[in-house]
Formats: C-alpha cells, structure tokens, sequence
C-alpha cells in the first residue's frame, strides 16, 4: 500500500511537471534562490491540529506549523504562505514546485527516493491510539485482533507502521486526522491510530475515550520535505535552523500555546522533547 502511493505521488509529480509545474533545479536556480527571490515562503498546509488548522470563518491558518513557518519567513525576509494540500499528495505538490516546504513529515524510506530533508529533527513525538474508555490495551499487538477496526490518516507515517504491524486488525483509511476521529465518535472505527499530539487536541475537542502512548513509547524524530536541489543551500540552512529552534524549545512552545486555545494544560500530556519523556 505505501509503496503504490508513493508511485502514484511520483506519477502526479511527472504529469504536473510536463502541464508546465517545472521545479526549481530545473530553472537553474535553488531553493533559497527561488524563495528570496520571489518574497514567498509557499508552506504546505492540511487540516490536521495541532500542526495546521484553518479558521472555518475567517479562513486563517494557526498551529505549529504555522508558527514555524512565519518564524523562518522572516528569518529570510519573505512573506509566509500557506498552500493546501494533504498528506498523501504533499510529496508530489513539493516536486511541482507547488510548495517550497512541508512541515511534520517524516523522513521514510520512501520519501528520501523522491525528497529531500534536513539532516536536524524538527522535534518529536510517539504513536498512540485513541480508544473507548473501557479498552485496556496498551500495545499495539493488543488491538491486533479480528474485528477490531483501526482508523489511520491515508500517507502519513502511522498509516505505514500500522499497515505493517497489525496483520488481524482491520485498517481503514481517511483523508484527514477529523475524518478519523468523525469515524470513531460514529462507532465505525474501534480505535483511531495517530501521533499522541494529534490525539491530544481531537481527544479534548470529542470528549470521548481516552489517549495511550502504546508500549513500547518509541520516539519519532519528525522533519519537513523540501525539493531535491543539487545545491544544498536550502537543506543545509534548515537542518540549522531546526537544531537552533529545538534547543530554545520553540516547537513545543508553539505546541503548548496551541494546546492553551484549546483549553488543555500543556503539562498534563507528552510535549514534544523527547529528553523530558523520561
């Protein structure tokens, strides 16, 4: 399944490029080149709290994400802008030259064939599962049993690791981190798997079940896709930029704030530094 998406990513990114989407290095100029040069600072965007989440009325984009974004735009002088796009396209949006970085994408296997990504963590977090108040598992080889529906985010990390450990469980899969946990408030999924940050904010926003970080916790050092350029100016200033950020402690200060409009004490759950984990 990972596989096929991300042939169908590859095979979206040739036809934008031959519809007239020429990336950068074709154009004969970098990344950074292209971003100074332009004023813009083109971040893709999803819906998918805390890292993104659009204002339904005024049609604003806040979180994480975003955050970062408008800091390392003016660290470069330019104007942020948030484009929409999802998981499972991002990478084919990235070589069109649709977008200039997609932030909270990890690095695969997969994606490194067709993207490229700075050396420094962005920041990290844990896969965890959203489950009905009376389910007592705590490992992921717990849920996987015949009958027991999984909800995941098509493209995302979690999607690939739950598609390769749970072999019993059914997997469905949904277009976004809401149209999961939507599922799992309708009773059609018996558990949603996602990231604990994102589980945070939908478990506090429903009010229903409950968050386990699934044993064992292991640490998932995320990232952000950008284009392959043949000069690694672009890279090399954001893996710089990343290790500057995740030392002062501004995502999971970005993070904590998002969690306060929403009525959640940052103390009580995970952040996003694994040092304090322990």
């Amino acid at each position: 399944m990972t596989r096929r998406r991300d042939f169908l990513a590859l095979a979206l990114a040739s036809a934008a490029s031959a519809a007239g989407f020429r990336p950068a290095v074709a154009q004969g100029a970098t990344s950074l080149d292209r971003i100074k040069r332009s004023g813009r600072f083109r971040i893709g965007v999803t819906s998918a709290e805390p890292w993104f989440f659009k204002d339904p009325m005024a049609g604003t984009w806040s979180g994480v994400g975003i955050d970062l974004g408008t800091a390392l735009a003016g660290e470069l002088g330019v104007t942020m802008v948030p484009v929409e796009t999802s998981w499972a396209n991002c990478v084919a949006a990235i070589q069109a030259d649709q977008i200039d970085v997609m932030f909270v994408l990890d690095p695969t296997e997969e994606r490194r064939k067709a993207i490229d990504f700075p050396d420094a963590p962005l920041f990290y977090y844990a896969a965890g599962a959203l489950v009905r108040p009376d389910q007592t598992a705590t490992a992921w080889s717990d849920l996987d049993k015949p009958g027991t529906r999984i909800g995941v985010t098509l493209g995302t990390s979690v999607d690939r690791m739950v598609t390769e450990t749970l072999k019993s469980a059914s997997v469905s899969r949904f277009a976004n981190n809401d149209e999961a946990v939507a599922a799992f408030a309708a009773k059609r999924v018996d558990a949603v798997a996602q990231f604990h940050p994102a589980l945070v904010v939908q478990y506090a926003r429903l009010k229903l079940g409950k968050v386990i970080l699934m044993k064992p916790v292991t640490p998932v050092a995320t990232s952000a896709g950008i284009r392959r350029d043949a000069d690694p100016a672009f890279r090399t200033w954001l893996g710089e930029r990343f290790a500057t950020l995740y030392a002062a402690g501004k995502p999971q200060e970005s993070f904590a704030s998002y969690l306060r409009t929403r009525g959640i004490d940052p103390a009580t759950v995970p952040g996003l530094v694994r040092e304090k984990w322990v």
